[in-house]
């Protein structure tokens, strides 16, 4: 059998099943978070990183439109937001229109930061992606997006050679 069956059988044997989809998404949360932290030096999360990638493609976003494309509630997304707010990556303004609604927009320090992180983040992915070929990846890809509730990735578009 391969190396991967056996570290299936390794997860543990819960009531439902041979093993638990609840540990398995949660071994590979970790395996991710070790990817991220190997190829990436500048002490950002990927949380930070997709703000960045958001607001490269938005220009200025409001708080609540940032955190849906990012993928992060609320509460993280003030916390984050004003993290990277107050190291200078971002700026923060109230929306004159709206009082109760933050705009947020990305710095030149953010834009450099960005410009910084892009291989190291492409790096990140080829790392986690090392033992999978084209139709896993693809795979992948489409039940992640399934489970995580985001719309399926485009088969056609450039997937960074991940």
């Amino acid at each position: 059998m391969s190396e991967n069956r056996d570290l299936i059988l390794a997860a543990p044997l819960w009531p439902h099943g041979e093993s638990s989809l609840m540990h398995l998404m949660r071994r590979a949360g970790q395996y991710s978070t070790t990817c991220w932290a190997q190829s990436v030096d500048t002490g950002l999360s990927a949380v930070q990183y997709a703000i960045l990638v958001v607001l490269a493609e938005e220009s200025v976003c409001d708080q609540q439109t940032l955190g849906n494309r990012a993928g992060f509630d609320k509460a993280t997304g003030t916390y984050v937001i004003d993290r990277m707010n107050k190291s200078g990556l971002l700026h923060v303004e109230t929306d004159p229109e709206n009082r109760r609604r933050k705009r947020v927009s990305m710095t030149p320090e953010g834009e450099a930061m960005l410009t910084q992180m892009i291989a190291q983040a492409i790096n990140a992915e080829k790392l986690i992606a090392s033992g999978l070929d084209a139709q896993d990846i693809a795979d992948l890809k489409r039940l992640l997006s399934k489970i995580g509730g985001v719309q399926e990735p485009d088969e056609n578009a450039e997937n960074h050679d991940t």
